[in-house]
């Protein structure tokens, strides 16, 4: 080894690291297929050729794309907007997670917390394409544990205030569900977010058979609206429960015109502020068997109403973002002897900002966040028979522990190396599960399961 040989190995990892540190922070979705309409004599006229995938920067979506229709990246045109009448768009997504929670114990016979190790969250593959200039196609499948299919609808474009969405798709309720959860500042949605919790209960809809109406209206889509009928029965379920519908719909106010990206944070987001206010709204109506009246042989419907409202603000300047979410539940039951009105109320407020230091800036961005959510509580009625918490008898509070009121505090570092595409999210949550009074015992069934987390996330 020469002299020279340190100095060429320091020079390298001098190189290798501005590379890193100064790479486009974009991330690519491919282009697999286009074809221009008909008589196009422009430039690329003969579509793309052989071996020259096209690519598009993460997030920075054509005019016409909208965000719940897209659902993701979607690829560059080599024409013109507006040119190309066909075209077929692939996307990929990988989540491994690192999870190391507290309290769990290999000694005792029942754990709250799970161990530590790694997991797959979530592996996503999606295909999107446009078959006619008024029908786009778009599926998505998530392969982390299983085979399971989460959008598949067709939307028809009719005017640019007017767009059909039909097949399965998410619910237009709550912004916390909508956003691609290749996008979040952390590596999970909130607690009362994401579905179906560990009980079964759906607090939040999330993927669902149904159709919907949305659209922007306005100067620079200040305005956008969505309104939905859905089986409500969640994502592959071929018929309905009962002849009853859920109902959602969201508007959101963009006031200083809709901002580039549908996200959480301010990667790759212009400096320029952006905001984004919305409002949510939910009605079902579920039967659940028949129950009898005391005094009464005849049976009656048992019958769950459901109402559900919330509100939510985003905003953006400057390597900055703020997020805060409000949600509301009413759940009505016939059948109050056996199961009681619950009321459900959760919120939380994020933050995040990039370090604005030379190499740093765009890629390092320190995130809080504060939430809370008490599952089954009173708010507008007052505690007692009518609205408490009842386990049924057959049923531990293990099983139930997502009935548990929670608050959660994170503190946390994200690198973002090709934006949203391509990034590592490390971070740390105090978190406190607490029960109401059960038996007279206040603050039973306490569980402190801190978890710390690190996820990596790749996408195209």
């Amino acid at each position: 080894m020469t002299d020279a040989t340190p100095r060429r190995l320091v020079c390298a990892l001098w190189m290798a690291l501005a590379a890193l540190v100064t790479a486009p922070d974009e991330a690519e979705a491919v282009r697999i297929w286009e074809a221009p309409r008909a008589g196009w004599q422009g430039p690329s006229a003969g579509g793309l050729s052989p071996g020259s995938l096209l690519t598009s920067p993460d997030l920075r979506l054509p005019e016409f794309t909208p965000p719940l229709a897209a659902g993701g990246h979607v690829g560059a045109s080599a024409y013109p907007e507006g040119v190309a009448e066909r075209w077929l768009d692939i996307g990929f997504t990988a989540q491994p997670l690192f999870v190391a929670q507290r309290g769990f114990d290999n000694e005792a016979s029942g754990n709250f917390s799970v161990p530590p190790g790694v997991s797959l969250q979530r592996t996503r593959v999606i295909v999107h394409g446009q078959a006619h200039p008024q029908l786009q196609v778009r599926l998505e499948f998530n392969l982390a544990d299983r085979l399971e299919l989460l959008d598949a609808y067709a939307l028809v474009p009719v005017r640019r205030w007017l767009q059909i969405q039909l097949g399965q798709f998410r619910v237009p309720f709550s912004r916390q569900e909508l956003v691609s959860s290749s996008r979040y500042q952390f590596a999970d949605r909130a607690l009362w977010a994401g579905g179906a919790q560990g009980s079964g209960v759906r607090f939040v809809p999330s993927f669902d058979l149904g159709v919907m109406a949305w659209g922007w209206l306005g100067p620079r889509d200040q305005v956008e609206y969505y309104v939905g009928v859905f089986n409500g029965k969640s994502a592959n379920q071929q018929f309905n429960l009962d002849s009853f519908f859920l109902y959602a719909g969201r508007v959101a106010y963009n006031p200083l015109g809709r901002p580039r990206a549908f996200q959480e944070g301010a990667v790759n987001m212009p400096r320029d502020p952006a905001v984004s206010i919305g409002l949510n709204a939910l009605q079902q109506t579920r039967q659940i068997g028949f129950y009898t009246v005391m005094g009464e042989t005849a049976q009656r419907p048992n019958r769950i109403g459901l109402t559900a409202v919330g509100a939510d603000v985003y905003a953006s300047a400057r390597g900055a973002s703020l997020y805060g979410e409000l949600y509301f539940r009413d759940a009505a039951e016939a059948d109050t002897a056996t199961t009681p009105n619950t009321q459900s109320l959760g919120w939380l407020v994020q933050a995040g900002y990039f370090i604005p230091f030379g190499a740093l800036r765009e890629h390092l961005e320190v995130v809080a966040r504060v939430q809370s959510y008490a599952p089954s509580t009173c708010v507008t009625r007052a505690a007692g028979g009518d609205c408490a918490v009842r386990l049924p008898a057959s049923q531990s509070r293990e099983v139930y522990r997502d009935f548990m009121n929670t608050t959660a505090f994170t503190l946390g570092l994200n690198w973002y190396q090709l934006g949203h595409g391509f990034k590592v999210q490390t971070a740390y949550s105090v978190i406190n599960e607490y029960s109401d009074l059960q038996g007279g015992v206040p603050g039973s069934g306490v569980v402190l399961n801190d978890t710390f987390t690190t996820q990596l996330t790749g996408s195209f």
